[in-house]
């Protein structure tokens, strides 16, 4: 084989991923095609590949036969009729690739303050991605978008670690979405702890030093809940 084609939907569901990732799987193409030789992908990269498998295979198979056979005039007269499974089975292709490249094309819009290319939450956001994927529940780009806002929002609120961790916790528990709401729970939890420190504590007369300290202490507290 010394040539097969390229199309334009090969390029957008790639154009989206870093750049060390874009040469992994051009490089997964030429491999497969060319030495034919089956690539070992993880997460996203072998999402996609699973959408340009097919395609990538027609190509080859074609042009072992030399190419696409050529049609007599009642194939070519069947061809131009309504073909209701074919087009099925390309709508269902084009949701399932839309659904895998949505999270690149909504990062690379640069709508979100602290979702950003390979940063921890953008990490854990693919990694929740990937988890949805094997329980075989898709985001279509509205709803994904959605939920980016709300992470983005709850990332300024109560800071990247604590989004992380419950990801990580609903992930574990096998829940279908993210209990924002355990977020708020938590950061009254800990209020009512600094009141408890504040009130049983501090009540006590204290010297300037020790005041600075507790000072110092409510401060640090501040900063850590926003």
């Amino acid at each position: 084989m010394n040539s097969f084609t390229f199309y334009k939907n090969y390029y957008e569901l790639i154009k989206y991923l870093k750049p060390s990732d874009r040469m992994i799987l051009y490089d997964a193409i030429m491999k497969f095609i060319f030495d034919n030789e089956e690539p070992q992908l993880n997460g996203l990269l072998n999402g996609i590949w699973i959408n340009l498998k097919m395609p990538l295979n027609t190509s080859k198979n074609n042009s072992g036969r030399g190419g696409r056979p050529k049609k007599n005039k009642e194939e070519i007269k069947t061809d131009l009729k309504p073909n209701k499974n074919r087009l099925e089975i390309e709508n269902k292709t084009e949701k399932k690739t839309n659904n895998i490249s949505t999270f690149l094309f909504l990062i690379s819009n640069n709508k979100y303050k602290y979702i950003i290319l390979d940063n921890k939450i953008y990490n854990k956001i693919q990694e929740w991605l990937e988890y949805k994927e094997e329980r075989k529940e898709k985001y279509k780009e509205t709803g994904l978008n959605n939920l980016l806002k709300q992470i983005d929002n709850k990332v300024g609120e109560y800071g990247e670690d604590a989004v992380i961790n419950l990801i990580s916790e609903c992930m574990a528990n096998n829940w279908k979405g993210i209990i924002f709401e355990k977020l708020e729970k938590i950061n009254k939890s800990n209020k009512k702890s600094c009141e408890w420190f504040n009130e049983d504590i501090v009540s006590e007369p204290v010297n300037e030093e020790t005041k600075k300290v507790f000072d110092d202490f409510n401060k640090f507290i501040e900063e850590v809940r926003k």
